[in-house]
């Protein structure tokens, strides 16, 4: 193996790594979005449970302890957005990180098959100079004055 089929292996095992971390980030920007979306969904819930005990005979105080339980849950979502946010900036980082892996990885790849296909036309000139040599050796060989 040469030095650059070697760094085209190193560099394909960096290439996996980086699309590996680059799928963990996004995933964990799918989880938080997907946790928020609950959150208000739960926060939807507890709306609908205060419009329902406001027509109802139930005390003030639950109503008022939903609406804040409410309130902290729509919050919390809202912190979230920052949170949701720095994720994304950190997937898209490592989005970029393995483009340029797979860019390189690429690169070498070129690079590799154009030493290999010189590889290949010089070990097949070799091969036509050494058949025309052999070839050009035979006919002499049956030439000249032989019985003379």
């Amino acid at each position: 193996m040469t030095a650059i089929e070697l760094l085209l292996r190193l560099a394909k095992i960096r290439e996996d790594q980086a699309m590996a971390r680059a799928k963990r980030a996004a995933s964990q920007v799918n989880q938080t979005k997907s946790f928020k979306n609950q959150v208000l969904e739960y926060a939807k819930e507890y709306e609908g449970q205060m419009l329902a005990a406001t027509s109802g005979s139930l005390p003030i105080a639950f109503i008022q302890d939903v609406n804040a339980f409410r309130e902290k849950l729509i919050q919390s979502s809202v912190e979230m957005d920052s949170q949701i946010q720095g994720l994304a900036r950190a997937s898209e980082e490592t989005l970029m990180t393995a483009t340029q892996a797979r860019m390189r990885t690429r690169g070498l790849t070129k690079l590799v098959e154009k030493k290999r296909q010189e590889a290949r036309l010089k070990k097949a000139k070799a091969e036509m100079n050494q058949f025309e040599d052999n070839y050009a050796g035979r006919l002499s060989a049956n030439s000249g004055t032989k019985d003379a």
